[in-house]
């Protein structure tokens, strides 16, 4: 038996306790079999379970000269080592923006996201690795200027070419 003093206030001791000594081995054991646990677990590699949620990809996608580009198909693959954990696809919206949703309750840190787009048979890909947080952004660029926003060299070329055109029509009309 072992004899503990409860104080009270003003640190007076008011009693004696008595505890058994196997109470005192058992909580002792408890207390270290919690410390070995708490150990072993932090040693543990990163990859214990899954996180829980879904994992966000987002992005721009834009040509050679920065303007981003509408409807754009994105194909967004989520892979663990060679191993494929998801695979999901989306659009560019009006502002060339995007967001995929990927590896709901499967993703890890140390995976990785490629997200690649496709615009007129042209790939452009770009891979990120997955950190702890869920998300993550991908901006892809085309290495050319996409034709649909003009510039100002194909104006001169396609108003010279109208103009050649009507001058031709205007030549053998008078004929």
């Amino acid at each position: 038996m072992t004899y503990i003093p409860e104080q009270g206030k003003g640190g007076r001791s008011l009693m004696m306790r008595y505890v058994s000594t196997p109470t005192l081995a058992r909580a002792a054991a408890l207390l270290l079999v919690a410390a070995v646990l708490a150990t072993s677990l932090s040693a543990l590699p990163g990859k214990v379970s899954a996180n829980a949620g879904p994992f966000i990809l987002d992005g721009t996608v834009t040509d050679d000269v920065g303007r981003k580009i509408a409807g754009v198909p994105i194909v967004a693959v989520m892979r663990d080592g060679a191993t494929v954990v998801d695979t999901q696809s989306g659009t560019t919206d009006d502002g060339g923006f995007y967001t995929i949703t990927l590896g709901t309750d499967k993703w890890q840190p140390g995976f990785t996201v490629t997200a690649t787009a496709t615009w007129n048979s042209v790939q452009v890909s770009d891979t990120v690795t997955v950190g702890a947080d869920p998300f993550a952004t991908i901006d892809l660029q085309f290495p050319f200027e996409i034709p649909q926003f003009g510039s100002l060299l194909g104006f001169v070329v396609a108003a010279g070419l109208v103009g050649a055109v009507a001058a031709v029509f205007l030549v053998r009309k008078t004929k």
